[in-house]
């Protein structure tokens, strides 16, 4: 049998996969690469054998290319197209779902064309980095390299909002000036595991959570005077002791070393208490315009009954909450449940009722009971939904639900399951993340069968 080798070929990329990677057809067999833009011209090598391309260099550039910002884009992994231009990017958005759409109910649907940004950087309002040691820089923080455990070391993030950037470039300060090691997760020794610098855009507070191994803080009286001095706009310090061999960020026990332990911040002139452990959208002026869309497909009435699954820290039910008769909201996670109450009478909001329960088994319950609601909002992780959770959907029967996916992927599944007695009327894609190829969707269906 004839071995076969590897080629170099001149291609144009005519697409994109869901990674965010270039795609091209050759001789019938269609092939990826990264950190390349449609209709760039490449010099590739290829493996046929085992669909592998390797860029040897960009022949002609695409007018969709952009120097990326970021200095470590081609290492970091954090931004998969930042070398794309925004309104490609938003195109390259669209065009996902769109195809995603047509590809699971041989059919085209009326899209949207996803709502962008006018400024996509510096939008994330957490800013959460690990700490390590380095035999020359000493202290060096940053992200994990995709796929390691390996921290690649930076001080300026373009997502990250100015001031969270500058403040963990303070700490690594602080600690070599304290001599303060980095926590080894080999060796477990060290101090500091992680940094989680929280922001209120709005109303300009900042909480920093110092994540350590244990609650012994060597020098902690010296660091916080250091910190405080070199940043007092800083309004919440808190310890956060994770004693656990654990890929989870936060543990369970905390300790506040400065101010209230909490920030606040406004949403579509609601105030919401943020703590450590909330889980609380990272991009606040997308969310926005995330849950005002939400609500303008749903088109409440006051005499509607409003079930919130998967509800968070309540934030989507207290915006729908002056346009219904009551609101049912459902959270697992029992700190978001607690701040989701918190934030209810810190609105003077009356008609929300929260249960702290797993969505699916509370649905099955009330399908049990033959309850009913007129409107569903669920807003799943990016896993989806349960099957559980939708075929009581179908029991309950809802006029309308108002789907919100971070995960285009799990929701077309989801949707397979409502569409059973469901039509899709409306597909609305949100830019979240710019610069990731990250797509919110929001999906309203409408009953058809009664």
């Amino acid at each position: 049998m004839k071995e076969i080798t590897k080629t170099t070929e001149i291609v144009t990329i005519t697409g994109y996969n869901e990674k965010g990677n270039g795609t091209f057809l050759h001789n019938g067999t269609l092939f990826e690469i990264g950190g390349v833009v449609e209709k760039d011209v490449l010099e590739v090598e290829l493996n046929p054998k085992n669909r592998e391309a390797k860029l040897i260099r960009i022949k002609e550039k695409s007018n969709y290319r952009v120097k990326p910002k970021c200095p470590i884009f081609d290492i970091c992994g954090g931004c998969q197209i930042q070398h794309m231009n925004y309104a490609h990017q938003l195109e390259y958005k669209k065009r996902l779902v769109e195809e995603l759409f047509k590809k699971t109910f041989k059919k085209n649907y009326p899209l949207n064309p996803c709502l962008g940004m006018d400024n996509p950087f510096f939008y994330r309002n957490k800013n959460q980095m690990v700490f390590a040691n380095d035999p020359k820089l000493k202290i060096i923080s940053g992200f994990y390299k995709e796929g390691t455990h390996k921290v690649i070391n930076f001080d300026n993030c373009y997502l990250q909002d100015d001031v969270t950037n500058k403040i963990v470039a303070t700490i690594k300060d602080i600690m070599i000036k304290l001599r303060l090691s980095a926590y080894n997760e080999d060796r477990e020794t060290g101090l500091i595991r992680h940094v989680l610098v929280k922001r209120s855009f709005t109303l300009n507070e900042t909480m920093v959570v110092l994540v350590t191994k244990t609650e012994i803080f060597p020098g902690r009286n010296n660091f916080m005077k250091m910190l405080l001095a070199r940043h007092p706009g800083i309004t919440t310090v808190i310890q956060n002791i994770n004693s656990k061999d654990t890929s989870a960020v936060l543990g369970n026990k905390e300790i506040v070393l400065h101010g209230k332990g909490y920030i606040t911040d406004t949403l579509g002139g609601y105030q919401f208490k943020i703590s450590s452990q909330s889980f609380y959208q990272i991009n606040p002026k997308q969310t926005e315009v995330l849950y005002s869309t939400a609500l303008k497909l749903a088109n409440l009435s006051k005499t509607d009954v409003l079930l919130d699954a998967y509800s968070g820290v309540g934030t989507i039910g207290i915006f729908a909450s002056s346009l219904v008769d009551k609101v049912i909201s459902v959270e697992l996670e029992k700190s978001a449940y607690l701040d989701a109450i918190q934030n209810a009478k810190l609105n003077k909001i009356k008609n929300i009722h929260f249960f702290n329960d797993d969505a699916t088994k509370f649905l099955v319950n009330m399908a049990k009971r033959k309850e009913k609601v007129d409107v569903i909002i669920m807003d799943p992780p990016r896993s989806g939904s349960t099957l559980q959770f939708l075929n009581a959907v179908l029991m309950i029967k809802p006029k309308k639900i108002v789907y919100i996916s971070c995960n285009p992927y799990t929701l077309v599944e989801d949707l397979q399951t409502l569409i059973k007695e469901y039509e899709i009327s409306s597909i609305q894609p949100v830019d979240m993340f710019p610069q990731t190829n990250h797509v919110e969707c929001v999906v309203l269906m409408s009953r058809v069968k009664d």
